[in-house]
């Protein structure tokens, strides 16, 4: 491709809530998974003291689940919790540019990123392709 790709992500919402210092699972999560937004509520953190449950993947950069979480557990806010973020799977759109002619068409991402990284998707036809993350609120 010799446009230049650029990712944008008008499909995923970022929650918009009042900052609490702890989350409650609404959904269960397995180890090793990197923590969604919409798997999560905020909620105050009660009293005593709550273990960890995210170990730092410096390979991807992000925060991933060391342990299983049931759904209505409490645990501390993961570092990018509510970042500008996408994960493995999460469907983007990819719009590619060249002159006036630009094209767009959805992609599946392979790995996570934050703004400004780059990562690898996957198009419909099964094309692998490397392209930087930029987040566009929608």
């Amino acid at each position: 491709m010799g446009a230049s790709a650029v990712l944008v992500t008008a499909l995923l919402a970022a929650t918009q809530a009042a900052p609490q210092d702890c989350l409650r699972a609404l959904v269960p999560a397995e180890a090793g998974s990197v923590p969604r937004a919409d798997a999560f509520e905020r909620v105050a953190c009660p009293d005593g003291k709550l273990d960890n449950p995210y170990r730092y993947d410096a390979a991807l950069g992000i925060a991933r689940l060391a342990r299983p979480l049931a759904q209505g557990e409490i645990v501390r806010a993961s570092p990018e919790f509510d970042t500008a973020m996408v994960r493995p799977g999460d469907t983007l759109e990819l719009v590619s540019a060249a002159g006036a002619v630009r094209i767009e068409r959805d992609v599946e991402a392979l790995q996570a990123a934050r703004p400004g990284q780059r990562l690898f998707v996957r198009a419909g036809d099964g094309e692998v392709l490397s392209v930087r993350y930029e987040d566009v609120a929608p």
